[in-house]
Formats: structure tokens, C-alpha cells, sequence
């Protein structure tokens, strides 16, 4: 079965906004994922900037609940699985223009569905 890079590039995006709306709930605003510039390098290279990320979930999570967001972190955290990538590896570059605009897609997608399971707690 050809697994369809498309789909793979929009299913990233997606994990790249969960890891960042977590890694912002442990670490506060000035977290690493919402720097300038890191959606476009992890929209490029995947592999390369979220690997780390998806390690340090637990983490993430743990340090959310000592900021008193432990809840909200929760339901981030219980997203994870659902997000990761078909293949067994997270892709290691996304160079075409159409799987970028995936990803981008992905990650607004995820942002709105981050909002609305928040909304419901």
C-alpha cells in the first residue's frame, strides 16, 4: 500500500499543532514550537524538529499540571496518537508546494479542534 504523502504532510501539520498547544501548556508562551520562523522549518523537515517534541510529551504534560494546566494538557496529550503519521517514521522532508499547503491545512485544522475539546472542559 503506497502510503499517500499528501495525507502524510497534513497528518504532520496536525502533530505539530498538538506538540506546540502542549508544549505551550508546560512551558509557557515563549515555548520552543511557537518561535518565528519554526512552523516553516518543521513544514520542511519533519522528522528533524518533531521527533524531539513527541519524547518530551510526558514531560510536557507534567510540567503543565505543576502550571496548574493539567486538564487542558490532558486532552492535548490523548490527541498524540491519533496525530502520528501513518509510516513508521515522521517523513524527513516535505519539499513540494502541495504538501506544505497540507500541512499548514493540517495544523489549522488541529488548532480548531485544540480550541473545541478545550472549550467543552
Amino acid at each position: 500500500m503506497a502510503i499517500d504523502r499528501l495525507t502524510e504532510a497534513h497528518r504532520c501539520g496536525r502533530l505539530y499543532a498538538a506538540l506546540a498547544a502542549l508544549e505551550r501548556l508546560g512551558e509557557g508562551a515563549h515555548h520552543s514550537l511557537g518561535r518565528p520562523g519554526t512552523r516553516r522549518q518543521v513544514s520542511t523537515e519533519p522528522r528533524k524538529h518533531l521527533t524531539v517534541h513527541l519524547w518530551q510529551a510526558g514531560r510536557y504534560l507534567a510540567a503543565a499540571a505543576g502550571r496548574g494546566e493539567g486538564p487542558a494538557a490532558a486532552v492535548v496529550f490523548r490527541q498524540l496518537p491519533d496525530l502520528l503519521p501513518l509510516r513508521r517514521e515522521l517523513p524527513g522532508e516535505i519539499r513540494d508546494p502541495a504538501e506544505r499547503a497540507r500541512f499548514q491545512e493540517g495544523v489549522q485544522e488541529q488548532e480548531a479542534a485544540i480550541g473545541k475539546a478545550l472549550a467543552e472542559l
